[in-house]
């Protein structure tokens, strides 16, 4: 069994244990799906309590780099430098992206409801004169860690049939594979914020955790508005990378 030296400085010791156990998965001394030590385990290792060393695993599973399974112990789940590079070239699943990367996907729904539009809503998406919306709300896991809370809102008018179906990982392969809707074009804004606090509980993180806020806005052919997207990605899982094209002199002010 390993020894852990931690000194006595002001840096607290649950800090500089997740500091330590961070630094071995790094170098794969505990790989991706490996168990670390246990409680007790680590507890003798370092000269801590149980408490501080539930500390130092709680700030592990709030990075996503460890989950806890009741009854068996807490597992490696991916290293500090591992990010989801999200384009942002072309409409695109979430699913296909992940999966793209080697990255198990799972989507867990919350609801799915008929909800009465805002009126900012109500714009986007196009709905005239009948104001209710379907939400659809959910979780996507990458590696069973959750990643990203989306809202998807689209006119109940046109799409009240989802409300009868099931959704798979991608929405827009239903859209487009079941109800013949051609996904054309996108206008996506981006955010840092603060996580919500009810997202963040969802995500299994501490209230106020960086994220990036999306909203995209679908359109078909007909430029009509298909969906509009809510998504709060965690802020240390996600890259997004744009492409531009060449310099063009009349762009300067």
């Amino acid at each position: 069994m390993l020894n852990i030296t931690l000194d006595n400085g002001s840096v607290p010791k649950y800090l500089q244990l997740s500091d330590w156990l961070k630094g071995m998965i790094e170098k794969g001394r505990y790989g991706v799906g490996e168990r670390l030590p246990s409680e007790i385990e680590l507890s003798q290792m370092c000269g801590l309590n149980r408490n501080t060393v539930r500390q130092a695993i709680a700030r592990l599973v709030n990075e996503g780099l460890v989950v806890k399974k009741n009854g068996v112990g807490t597992f490696v789940t991916s290293k500090t430098d591992s990010k989801v590079k999200y384009s942002l070239k072309n409409i695109t699943s979430l699913t296909l992206e992940l999966s793209k990367l080697g990255i198990l996907t799972r989507t867990r729904e919350i609801s799915k409801r008929v909800v009465h539009a805002t009126v900012d809503l109500g714009e986007k998406l196009m709905l005239g004169s009948d104001p209710r919306a379907i939400q659809i709300k959910r979780i996507r896991y990458g590696n069973d860690i959750p990643l990203v809370i989306e809202r998807s809102y689209l006119s109940y008018r046109e799409y009240r049939q989802l409300l009868e179906m099931n959704i798979p990982d991608s929405l827009y392969k239903v859209l487009r594979e079941e109800l013949g809707v051609n996904l054309e074009r996108s206008i996506q804004t981006l955010q840092a914020v603060q996580l919500p606090d009810e997202d963040a509980a969802l995500l299994g993180l501490e209230a106020g955790f960086p994220a990036m806020f999306q909203e995209s806005i679908i359109y078909d052919e007909n430029n009509i508005a298909v969906e509009l997207l809510h998504s709060f990605y965690r802020g240390d899982k996600f890259l997004f990378s744009v492409e531009s094209g060449k310099f063009s002199p009349t762009n300067i002010d």
